[in-house]
């Protein structure tokens, strides 16, 4: 089955789409169980995940509590199935309408940027759950061993968020790094408790607000180039291909278009800040001009907006009327 929406010739001209796919934070109790409900292409991706991992996901995404999804061995495959489930319901429901789509980037955030692989036929389904779950395992098993969190700063731009992280840092067992990079005013860090709650602490002082995530995981700082080597040899023996359509890269903000680029992408990416402001503006630079977030929750598409201005943002999962997920489209996306 090809999960990638390029559904018509080679030599038809791109829509100024971008899809794009939410990660790890995304998740909240229920998530997917409408979608489940009014798509067979959903369902069926599921019991697909479900059978692949041997853990029933659509229990874990309708049924468990706030804690218990935000155990990072529960919230990266679910996350990831669940993101999935809508790209295929959103297929299922054009294609019945008749309608193409050829968006013209692909774009995610942290976990999500392997639901846009998916999509775009970089990496099957199956590999990707494959490879996410021990990415998850790696992930939990360092805060096992050293507790660590993350938080968002609002109100400080990052270079001054940046210096809170080094004022915070007492070394290299006590340290929080900057993570994401996500709006002009709103910044992630990531690393050490205690080091993270000094930094909060100074974040506070500036009349900034600081806000603990309910994740039990930190990323995407120098403190996982350890994780980020076991995590690439574990994708050395996946098989990757060439995008169908340019994937923009969290870390650098280029586009990637090969299997080896890709690859590359998600082996640098557990030490590797999120520049999600620089992707946006990046899509927008290329021409996009609509965003689609595919996936639970909407905090990609309200990002957007206030990262882009004038574009046009939707989320999927924002669907309450039939066709669901597809009626929450720009009218203009949704006749033939």
């Amino acid at each position: 089955m090809t999960d990638a929406l390029t559904t018509t010739p080679d030599n038809t001209p791109d829509d100024a789409i971008a899809l794009v796919f939410p990660g790890q934070g995304s998740q909240s109790p229920g998530m997917g169980k409408l979608l489940h409900a009014n798509s067979e292409a959903a369902r069926r991706t599921f019991e697909e995940a479900s059978d692949l991992t041997g853990i029933d996901l659509a229990s874990i995404c309708f049924d468990s509590d706030a804690d218990d999804l935000a155990s990072t061995e529960n919230t990266q495959p679910a996350v990831l199935t669940t993101s999935v489930a809508f790209l295929r319901a959103m297929r299922e429901k054009l294609n019945d309408a008749g309608v193409s789509v050829r968006p013209r980037l692909f774009g995610g955030h942290s976990l999500g940027l392997f639901s846009a692989a998916v999509a775009t036929n970089a990496i099957s389904f199956r590999d990707s759950l494959l490879i996410i779950m021990e990415r998850s395992r790696l992930m939990g098993s360092f805060n096992d061993d050293r507790p660590v969190g993350m938080a968002a700063i609002i109100g400080m731009d990052a270079d001054a968020v940046r210096q809170l992280c080094e004022d915070a840092t007492r070394g290299e067992h006590d340290r929080v790094d900057v993570a994401n990079h996500n709006e002009a005013q709103q910044t992630v860090i990531s690393g050490d408790v205690t080091a993270l709650e000094r930094a909060m602490e100074g974040a506070r002082a500036f009349q900034a607000k600081a806000i603990r995530l309910k994740l039990k995981v930190s990323s995407h700082t120098p403190l996982h180039v350890g994780q980020a080597a076991e995590f690439a040899q574990v994708i050395s023996e996946i098989p990757f291909a060439d995008p169908d359509r340019p994937i923009v890269s969290n870390i650098s903000a280029e586009l990637l278009r090969t299997a080896a680029e890709v690859r590359a992408e998600f082996e640098a990416q557990l030490k590797s800040p999120v520049l999600w402001a620089e992707n946006v503006r990046r899509m927008t630079r290329e021409g996009v001009d609509t965003f689609i977030e595919v996936g639970p929750g909407h905090s990609l598409s309200r990002m957007v907006k206030r990262i882009a201005g004038e574009v046009t943002a939707v989320s999927l999962d924002d669907a309450r009327d039939k066709p669901i997920p597809i009626s929450v489209l720009p009218p203009r996306r949704t006749t033939p």
